[in-house]
Order: C-alpha cells, then structure tokens, then sequence
C-alpha cells in the first residue's frame, strides 16, 4: 500500500505535470470568465470542484512546484462566484468552502503571520506581475465584493460539518484580518457595517461560535491535565488495569484532538472580534441590545477561566502543540475589552452579567500590568473599566429595585426582565420584548410560542402597553424622590 501511494503521489508531484495541469486549470477559470453571466449557472459544478481540489492539494503538498505558473484567472473566478451577486451560481456549500481554501492556501501572501511554511506558495502565484502586489489588494473586484463575500461564506460553511467548519472558518478568519489591515478593502467593510441585518447575523455566527468552542476547551483542558498528571505518576498509573489504562489513553486522544481542532479557530475568532470592534460603526452594532448581552457574559466566561484560581485547571504539559496560549489569549480578549471601555451599554451589561464579580475585572487589570500584556493608552482604558463598571453596578441595583414589583404584563415571558421596547407577535399574539425576540430570529425564524414561521419585519410595537409602562416607571421614579 504505501508502495503504491509514493508511486501515485510521484507521479502526481512530478514538477512538469503539476505545472502543465496548473496552467490548463487556469485556462478553464479563464472560459468561465467568457461565459455569459445567463449561462454561468449551468455550468457542471464538479468543473469548478476539480479545479479548486487539485489547486489546494498541490499548494499544500508541493507548493515548490507552483513557481512561474499564473494563476491570475483562477482568483478571478473564485472571487466571482463566492460574491453575493453569484452566490446562487454555486449551490453547493462544500464547494463554496473550497473556495474559500483556495484563497486562502494559493493567495494569502506568505508575509501573514497566519501561514505555515509548509504551505507558504511562491509570490509569482499569489502577487500581480504587473504590481508586484498580491491579487487580494490589487483586483478592483475583490477591493469591492471579497470582505461581504467572506462574512457571507462564514455563515454558509456551518453546513459542511461540524469539524470540517472549523478548518474553513479559520482560513475566513485569517483572510478577513489580512483585508482589514488593507486600506484598499476598507469601504467595502464600511459598506457591511451599514447593511446591519446581514452583519448582526453574521455577528451572531461569531457569538455562537466563541461560546461552543470555548465550552469545549474549558471542558476538555481540566481532563487533559488530569490524565496526564495520572500518566506521569507511575505508581497511580501502574495500579489501574490494562484495559483502565486503554480507556482512560484512548479518551485521552479524543479529547486532546478536540482541542486542537478547536483552539485554533478560537484563537483567530478572538482576534477577528478585536480588530471588528476598532471600526466605531461596527462596535455600535456589537452594543445593541440583540447582542450586547451575549458577548459580554461570552468575554466575561473566557476571563475568569483564564484569571480565576480555576484557571490552574488549564496548565497542560506542553500547551503550545494545543494551540493553547492563554497570555496571547487573554491579551486579545482585554483589547476587546477596551474597545467597548467608554460604552454605557457595555458597562452596564457587564454589571448585569451573572459571570460579573469586582474583583474579576481587577485581577485581569493586574495580570496584564504585570505580564506586559497592555500598554500605553490600552493599558490606562482597561484599568478604568472596573470603576465604570462598579459605578453602573450602583445604577443597576437602583433599577432593580424600582421595578420589583412590576406587573407581570410589563415582563417579557421570556426571560422575565422589565421590557424596554415591548412588540407583539402577530403570529401567536404575544408581547415580548424587541431584543429578545430579535435575537432569536437570529437563530430559528420560528416565533418561540406556535413554532410559526416569523421575520423582523413582522412584528408590531405594542404602543399602548409601551404608554403605560413609562407612565407606571415614572410614577415610581416620582415616589421614590418623595421618600
């Protein structure tokens, strides 16, 4: 067998052969340029999907081997077909996340911090000859439709499977972060943030996605340590069975494979929420109350694991080969911090978050003035936090009080907080809170109460019981200045 997969892999890798296919792969990018745009969607996807497969196997096995081919036509058609103008040209969402590979192995220039030499192509492939600058800069198209292709993508590899998504969104992680630091893309990323029901969605996929893979790694890095502080005790170890010691190294495996599946996508998540939120309109739209709520009782989660005396729990053997680096970690998760440091709304969700103790945000101001993780002005905004926090803390308490005795048509029936903007539901009647039921469309656009089907653009503001919910806080308002 493994005679006959270096012969066929020889055969494969043989430098003339690669460049040949190369060459005729971009030819056929070439005429799907020429179709005309009526015709496009016929065209037989397994075309597309060779030519995709065969350019990210070569460009992750013998990347060497590419040098002096253009493959100028290829980007182009792969930009073409994952823009939102020709999403339904390709159907298929395996192959639009091969796509997304493509882009990724073949034209990510190898100066980004997020390649691995291993896969590092030659510049001829991935730079414009004319410019010597790379197509992902350079191609008017991409200036203009590949950063709301990619948040788009980011939502459509959720149907690839669970473990192949993490793989893809990584790679839309690390291209995204390279187009943000390109002034050429960036009136196309202002152009997302002003387009708010496609970026919330997209948002919302960040959201989820942060929060399962960090309860995956908080759940499995306690069990990796404790096994191998078992392994290395020889005289606990020697004591179990054979069969104990086969099960306990075969789920051992299991978990330590999870995690680095896991840690690396959560890594880049991280990073990618951090440099979102330098844009004031995108950081306005991470503050609304649809979302607000989630990615401060998220930020808060991932702190205590990693500055409470839990965060012992996670000191495996040799973190780095988990993609586990909880300093770089905890740099990235303060600098969002800071980013929302000067936002009412932040800081009173953060006085409302159930993960919210005083001194959590103190001890992290602590770590990072100690370890060097922040400095200069993110270091003087982070350390303020924890006062503005205590200050909203106060307001929240006031609040709370006010209103304990609220009638219970003023509770939304969902989480039974005081409504802000209450709506009704046209399709089972209910009144429910605008924030609530927004941010459940954002996953099941079902209403809660019938299962019906149900949009934003549906529901209807309950203008009469809105009346008579700030006549009845004022009143309250009123008698408590008296007293």
């Amino acid at each position: 067998m493994l005679c006959l997969q270096y012969a066929t892999e020889a055969s494969l890798l043989n430098p003339v052969y690669v460049n040949d296919t190369l060459k005729f792969c971009n030819l056929c990018a070439g005429f799907l340029l020429k179709v005309d745009d009526g015709e496009l969607r016929n065209m037989p996807e397994h075309l597309v999907d060779d030519v995709a497969e065969w350019i990210v196997f070569v460009a992750r096995f013998a990347a060497k081997n590419m040098g002096g081919v253009k493959l100028d036509d290829v980007f182009r058609i792969v930009v073409k077909l994952l823009s939102p103008q020709y999403a339904n040209t390709v159907r298929n969402y395996n192959l639009r996340a091969k796509l997304g590979d493509v882009l990724h192995d073949v034209y990510l220039p190898p100066s980004s911090p997020s390649r691995s030499p291993s896969t590092i192509v030659p510049t001829s492939v991935s730079h414009d000859p004319h410019t010597s600058r790379p197509y992902l800069l350079t191609d008017p198209v991409a200036q203009q439709s590949l950063a709301p292709s990619l948040l788009l993508l980011y939502g459509e590899v959720e149907h690839t499977g669970y473990y192949d998504k993490m793989s893809h969104r990584a790679n839309i992680a690390s291209l995204l972060q390279y187009l943000w630091a390109s002034p050429e893309h960036r009136p196309a990323f202002a152009a997302i943030a002003s387009n708010r029901d496609s970026f919330l969605k997209f948002a919302n996929g960040i959201v989820n996605e942060t929060n399962s893979l960090i309860a995956t790694c908080m759940e499995k890095l306690p069990e990796i340590r404790r096994v191998q502080l078992q392994m290395n005790d020889p005289s606990s170890w020697g004591q179990l069975s054979e069969e104990e010691r086969d099960e306990i190294g075969s789920r051992h495996e299991e978990n330590e494979q999870e995690v680095k599946r896991a840690l690396p996508l959560c890594n880049k998540t991280l990073k990618m929420l951090g440099f979102l939120n330098t844009d004031a309109d995108i950081r306005s739209l991470f503050l609304l109350e649809e979302m607000c709520p989630r990615l401060v009782n998220m930020l808060l989660h991932v702190l205590t694991k990693l500055v409470k005396k839990k965060g012992a729990e996670l000191k495996v053997d040799n973190p780095e080969s988990y993609n586990f680096r909880p300093k770089e970690m905890l740099q990235d998760l303060c600098h969002i911090f800071t980013s929302f440091t000067d936002a009412p709304q932040f800081q009173e969700h953060c006085a409302k978050s159930g993960y919210y103790n005083s001194t959590l945000l103190e001890k992290a101001v602590d770590t990072c003035t100690r370890l060097k993780l922040l400095t200069g002005e993110t270091l003087v905004l982070f350390t303020s936090l924890p006062a503005k926090i205590e200050m909203a803390y106060g307001g929240v308490k006031d609040d709370e009080a006010l209103i304990t005795d609220a009638p219970a048509e003023f509770l939304d029936p969902l989480l039974c907080t005081f409504m802000k903007d209450p709506v009704t539901l046209p399709t089972s009647g209910t009144v429910i809170d605008r924030a609530t039921i927004t941010q459940h469309l954002l996953n099941d656009p079902h209403d809660p109460f019938n299962r019906e089907e149900l949009s934003l653009d549906m529901i209807e503001p309950a203008t009469e019981l809105k009346e008579r919910m700030d006549k009845w806080l004022t009143e309250k308002k009123l008698e408590k200045m008296k007293n």
